[in-house]
């Protein structure tokens, strides 16, 4: 047990930097998205998230799944569930495990972002933001100013099987999502 603290410590201490700069709420940030999970698509899958942000890195282990119009995340680190999301389109339920859990609402707008179609996402968007795709590339600007900018690098034409790259330009940080259907 001596060997698992330190690293648990570690994780906290990591988790607890890269929280306080995803959980800076900002007026320019969109609220949470009011999408309906079933737009997705049913489907259960594993992924693997890198969160990087100026001075540090963290790596996540995801279960998710999208059945019976919810939305399932769970999130873990070295085996340890670190936060549980469920999500209906309206309403998030959140059970952090860890404090220093990503925000709940930040994970799942991020995930609405990625995969959302198009025209759901603009639907979604508040007044003064828009979605633009060209190719493998969708961007969120704001005012006519990207802040958000989303590469997909995949196989077959899904954000479901493969890697994604998001950059969040205004809250700055970056996440590597590489994900695999069951």
């Amino acid at each position: 047990m001596a060997l698992a603290r330190p690293g648990f410590v570690l994780l906290c201490a990591v988790l607890s930097s890269a929280c306080a700069l995803l959980s800076g709420a900002d007026s320019r940030d969109p609220p949470l998205l009011s999408i309906a999970p079933e737009i997705l698509g049913e489907r259960a899958l594993e992924q693997r998230l890198v969160i990087r942000w100026p001075g540090g890195e963290r790596a996540l282990d995801a279960a998710l799944e999208i059945a019976g119009g919810r939305l399932r995340l769970a999130l873990m680190s070295f085996g340890l569930r670190v936060s549980t999301l469920e999500y209906d389109g309206r309403t998030l339920e959140e059970t952090r495990h860890l404090p220093q859990a990503p925000v709940g609402a930040r994970m799942i707008d991020d995930l609405l972002l990625i995969a959302a179609p198009t025209a759901a996402l603009r639907a979604a968007l508040p007044e003064g933001w828009a979605v633009a795709e060209n190719g493998r590339r969708r961007e969120i600007t704001r005012d006519g100013k990207t802040r958000i900018v989303i590469q997909y690098q995949y196989a077959v034409d899904s954000p479901w099987q493969g890697r994604v790259e998001f950059t969040h330009r205004l809250q700055g940080y970056h996440l590597i999502l590489d994900s695999h259907e069951l």
